[in-house]
């Protein structure tokens, strides 16, 4: 939070402020910034190099990093103070919060996108220079502030932090004496009507450089805007006899407020006279037979025209518009295109403005002209999408024409939303992918298959814009999975055969990405196979009217190992009890009998059916375990059906303490209670350190308690309790990254989102992300 007149030119201020507001634009955690926020700043931060957050570095500058502080200070919410309350017109299942900030008071609630998504939402916003006065506060919890033009009453239990937070910011405030700032968040946002087309013109260019708070009534200069339509220069201005602008996000209207005005078309005495009429507009976003000489877009001096024309011709090139270079093919005019996109984040508007240009009244004497003009569009909307300035144009566009073109329309609307909602792939298409669109009319689909626990296959077709979570989805709907909270409890992972590997995919990857990269380095032995690494929903019954018979062998075979690693067996002073001997010797018959065989399973045979640590204690002995499993067979067991005895072992170990905890090994701890080394278990209950033999319980953090989980290397800090004065437990631990990973995911699901200072909760892509390469140091943070 920033006081009124509180400046920041200390460089440790400049850069702590910095690795925050970058660290939350890349966390979709962080409910202060809004979607439209978070993709302005990304666009601005990837002009300057930083496209993921593994670039936080690339921007040195001090001024680059106070420019990005300055943007993120004209946010409504994200350097605010909340401060729960209740006014008179508050709903009663509705959460209401107070925002004080540097630039007034803001009036929040607190709903839920269509996506289930927290989200903040500004009802009111109250400049200091409307503020008339505060209240004495009255019966303990309420104030009334009165402002220029009405009264509002305030409650809240912290309402004497509010009184005095609001009269220290008056003061500071009318202290200072400037509240030009101020004044202008308080300008309106409609102009007096035009008087003429010139006025028309010159209203229109300017408006279109800046961006509209949706939140309250604001003009916000928008840095990341200039990437893309710097403010146009005299020259580039020109006067209009138009009676009629296009309403509705036309392509054409768009034309009007930013594409350059070829020389030609100039007069060099009287260019303020010089008359456009709407036909020569409309030429300018129509099909050209002929490579354009200019940039479409008003661009800087700096931007790259010989980089245009050459983007241009390749698109007219793979529209078969113009004859390919040397040895030049499809696949060649698809990777300059995205290439230099990439590299000069600038062209992106640009060259998806030349594509709708050559897909407009399209004249071409070659029949596949238009079907290979929407075929490169979705190509590269699997990697791109309009800046927010173009993007209502370029939506209505592409809903415009699905009559004309509805399934390469509708392809190119369904890439676009992807690649919205998850950042777009990250490596170009091969040759036979693109030989694959080019052939057919449609977007034809691969066979994918997926591995369960036990090797049972499910196969899928996918699309060049499906993301693993769209994969995890579309398994667990196969599998009758009906509450949509538990399928983000899956996760898919890729295997190597030849190296036995396994890497937990991150749900925004791009499935293609992954296999065109896999077959890039030459390995060909892989597979992706789903597991349950969540049990935060436990079903309390497991039956075949509720799951599907694959989805019993799915749970079936996932816990088999997990069960005969020991891990679960808690022991008494080393010794069974007769109780748990029962229950193991149970679930043994039920492998058995899960296994299909006839026969009495042997003494040998019986000992890979018990977990391992249940053999080395000396209480019971192998001869007594054969006597009691072979009991249990032919007391019932073996007339079972099959997918009857794996129903009765997945009913029997959920009801064991330690079902559903990922273990973990700790070879050192600073608290001298807890004896090292030991076990530390993540479970849906929390953290849990047990003895390394007995597994009794050491000691206990609940996730409710935790503050923060830091790690260093192999060393986690975790704090817990409050968050003034939290407790501290270091402990070295192996596969530090997984415990943090796996910790964010419970956290993550169990719908925490506590913020402390720079240590934030890791945002979805940073808790999905792979166990082994969740960041590029060795430092992560949970909470």
């Amino acid at each position: 939070v920033f006081s009124p007149t509180e400046t920041f030119e200390q460089p440790i201020l400049i850069e702590l402020l910095y690795l925050q507001i970058v660290h939350d634009i890349f966390s979709s955690v962080c409910i202060r910034i809004s979607e439209a926020e978070r993709t302005n700043m990304k666009i601005f931060l990837s002009s300057h190099g930083v496209a993921t957050i593994s670039d936080i570095n690339l921007i040195k500058a001090l001024p680059a990093k106070k420019d990005i502080i300055e943007q993120a200070r004209q946010w409504p919410i994200y350097f605010c103070r909340l401060f729960p309350i209740s006014t008179f017109v508050s709903h009663p299942n509705e959460e209401q919060f107070l925002g004080l900030s540097h630039c007034g008071i803001r009036l929040i609630k607190q709903s839920r996108t269509t996506t289930k998504k927290d989200a903040l939402e500004v009802l009111e916003t109250f400049p200091f220079d409307t503020i008339q006065c505060v209240s004495p506060i009255q019966n303990d919890s309420t104030i009334e502030l009165t402002l220029s033009k009405k009264r509002i009453t305030l409650s809240s239990h912290r309402i004497l932090c509010v009184k005095q937070m609001i009269e220290n910011y008056l003061q500071e405030y009318r202290t200072d004496g400037n509240k030009q700032q101020s004044h202008g968040s308080n300008q309106k946002l409609t102009s007096p009507l035009l008087s003429n087309t010139s006025d028309l013109f010159k209203s229109s260019s300017q408006t279109s450089l800046l961006s509209y708070s949706q939140t309250f009534s604001e003009l916000i200069p928008s840095t990341s805007f200039e990437i893309y339509t710097p403010k146009p220069t005299k020259n580039d201005m020109a006067c209009s006899s138009l009676s009629v602008l296009p309403t509705g996000h036309s392509m054409m209207e768009f034309a009007l407020q930013n594409f350059k005005i070829p020389n030609k078309r100039r007069s060099k005495k009287r260019w303020k006279t010089s008359e456009w009429t709407w036909q020569d507009y409309a030429e300018l976003i129509k099909w050209s037979k002929s490579p354009i000489e200019t940039p479409l877009l008003r661009h800087s001096s700096k931007d790259p025209i010989r980089i245009v024309r050459q983007c241009f011709l390749s698109i007219m090139r793979f529209m078969n518009d113009h004859t390919m270079s040397r040895g030049q093919t499809d696949i060649d005019c698809l990777h300059y295109l995205l290439k230099n996109m990439h590299k000069h984040r600038s062209l992106i508007d640009e060259i998806l403005c030349q594509i709708i240009k050559q897909l407009t009244d399209n004249k071409s004497v070659k029949t596949d002209s238009i079907e290979r003009g929407w075929k490169l569009l979705a190509l590269i909307l699997n990697h791109f999408i309009p800046s927010e300035h173009l993007q209502p144009y370029f939506v209505k566009y592409l809903h415009d024409n699905r009559s004309k073109n509805e399934k390469l329309a509708l392809l190119c609307l369904q890439h676009y939303e992807q690649t919205l909602k998850y950042g777009g792939r990250k490596n170009p298409p091969n040759k036979g992918e693109v030989d694959l669109l080019i052939a057919n009319a449609e977007n034809v689909g691969k066979n994918q298959t997926f591995i369960l626990p036990g090797g049972y296959p499910l196969s899928l077709v996918i699309t060049p814009s499906m993301v693993i979570d769209d994969c995890r989805n579309l398994l667990c709907e196969r599998l009758n999975m009906s509450n949509p909270l538990e399928t983000d409890e899956y996760s898919i992972f890729i295997i190597s055969a030849s190296d036995h590997s396994a890497r937990l995919l991150d749900p925004k990857e791009y499935l293609i990405d992954i296999i065109n990269e896999c077959l890039r380095v030459n390995m060909i032995d892989f597979h992706f196979m789903m597991k349950r690494i969540l049990w935060f929903n436990i079903p309390f019954i497991f039956n075949t009217n509720n799951q599907s018979e694959t989805f019993i062998h799915f749970m079936y075979h996932q816990l088999i190992p997990e069960l005969l690693e020991g891990t679960m067996i808690i022991l008494n002073n080393n010794h069974l009890s007769d109780e748990l001997v029962q229950e193991i010797s149970l679930m043994a018959a039920l492998q058995y009998r899960a296994s299909n065989k006839i026969d009495l399973p042997t003494m040998r045979e019986i000992k890979s059916l018990l977990p391992a640590t249940i053999l080395k204690l000396k209480s019971v002995v192998p001869r007594e375990w054969t006597i009691a499993i072979h009991d249990k067979l032919r007391s019932f067991v073996e007339s079972m059906p099959i997918i009857e005895a794996k129903i009765q072992f997945l009913n029997l170990i959920k009801t064991w303490p330690l079902f559903g905890t990922t273990f973990f090994i700790v070879e050192s701890i600073d608290d001298p209670t807890i004896r090292s080394p030991c076990f530390s278990g993540i479970s849906r209950n929390g953290i849990v350190f047990l003895d390394l033999d007995t597994r009794k319980t050491l000691f206990t953090i609940l996730f409710d308690d935790v503050v923060s989980i830091r790690r260093h290397r192999n060393s986690i800090a975790i704090k817990y309790g409050s968050l003034n004065q939290p407790n501290v437990i270091l402990c070295q631990i192996d596969k530090a990254q997984d415990f943090v990973t796996l910790s964010g995911r419970y956290l993550s699901l169990i719908g925490r989102s506590l913020s402390s200072g720079l240590e934030r909760k890791s945002d979805a892509q940073q808790i999905h992300r792979s166990l082994t390469s969740i960041c590029n140091d060795a430092i992560s943070t949970v909470l």
